[in-house]
């Protein structure tokens, strides 16, 4: 009959109250309700519906010496208890306790309420889409324990934990703001919130245009820089040997570019950092080389067949040249048969077109940038 009575005792809880009525012997041969909450300096009033019972302190006809009502024989009667102090008090029925006539009294001190608090993450915490948080929290209760906690996103349940660690996590949030919550419940069903906001944001997109990625120019070079972004409330912009290095400018509105000159030969890398009003950010980075241009000549011209002409030139590779051919060096019509990114040093050029009259050639370097 105990572990009847135990197993009622953690199925009945009702709503903590200043006093809490009690009918015995309705329906049947039962306490109604079974179990009562109440704090301490409340009081149990216990009302008989039909005769031959008794409210007793103790389990299984064993009394605790607490109060005892007696057996009652004449209605109609009621029995009042104060319960002074916290705790557990289960009781019966002397008469059918064996029938499973038992009840229990839990008594709060009024002061046991769980705290809980979220540890991770902190309020106005940021996140980028599509983000996946874990949430963690501590909770307790000093002379109590915590049963459950529930975690939720806005008003959604996101799952509920009956034991330490308490934590959850959540996946793709969308940008937005939202508050996470933890719950904590006792085994009275007193419960404690706390909350957190956290904000989610899409970071803005950034591609450096100008120059190209890899492009090789010819010093001394005069850089314009330019960027495409969304939406954006600057765009710092950077030329250094490595990332980052050293800053041109910061543009607040479009469009996004900026100047620098003279710069000497090496290997750079640009770059362009795009922030959002949240301070979000993103980066493009491109590599560009700068090289000291070389003396254009021309040399080992050979004729293969009487409408082919080869001849080679010094270049730096990635640089732009142009060749052209006239009649006599005099003509101020230089026509224009060829402009290719040199590929090696030297480069060699084949006319497959030269006729058996007098043909010039010359090389150009095309203006890099």
């Amino acid at each position: 009959m105990a572990a009847a009575a135990f197993l009622c005792l953690g199925s009945s809880l009702s709503s903590l109250a200043a006093s809490a009525n009690v009918t015995v012997g309705s329906p049947t041969d039962r306490f109604s309700p079974a179990v009562v909450n109440i704090n301490a300096g409340d009081q149990v009033i216990w009302t008989w519906a039909a005769t031959h019972h008794s409210t007793t302190s103790g389990t299984n006809d064993v009394p605790s010496g607490l109060w005892d009502s007696a057996i009652v024989n004449s209605l109609p009667h009621t029995f009042t208890n104060t319960f002074p102090s916290a705790g557990s008090f289960s009781y019966y029925c002397q008469v059918h306790f064996n029938v499973g006539m038992t009840g229990a009294v839990f008594v709060s001190s009024g002061s046991l309420t769980p705290t809980v608090s979220i540890t991770n993450p902190a309020t106005g915490a940021l996140f980028i889409t599509p983000a996946s948080v874990t949430i963690q929290a501590t909770a307790s209760e000093s002379g109590g324990s915590v049963t459950n906690v529930q975690f939720r996103v806005g008003s959604n349940i996101l799952t509920n934990e009956i034991a330490p660690p308490f934590s959850a996590v959540t996946n793709n949030l969308a940008a937005g703001n939202y508050t996470l919550t933890a719950i904590a419940a006792d085994s009275l069903g007193v419960t404690a919130t706390n909350s957190v906001t956290i904000t989610v944001d899409t970071p803005p997109t950034v591609t450096i245009t100008n120059p190209l990625n890899n492009a090789t120019l010819s010093a001394p070079a005069n850089l314009i820089i330019k960027a495409s972004v969304g939406t954006v409330t600057n765009v710092q912009i950077l030329i250094g040997s490595f990332l980052g290095t050293t800053v041109l400018t910061n543009v607040t509105t479009s469009p996004y570019l900026a100047t620098t000159n003279n710069v000497g030969t090496n290997s750079y890398t640009l770059s362009a950092v795009a922030s959002d009003n949240l301070g979000v950010k993103n980066t493009n980075s491109i590599s560009i080389s700068i090289v000291t241009p070389v003396t254009n000549t021309i040399s080992g011209s050979t004729r293969a067949a009487s409408t082919n002409f080869q001849f080679s030139y010094p270049a730096n590779v990635g640089l732009s040249y142009v060749i052209q051919r006239a009649t006599n060096l005099t003509s101020q019509n230089w026509i224009s048969i060829v402009t290719n990114v040199a590929a090696s040093n030297p480069v060699v050029f084949l006319d497959i077109h030269a006729t058996n009259s007098p043909n010039f050639y010359r090389v150009g370097r095309m203006p890099n940038p």
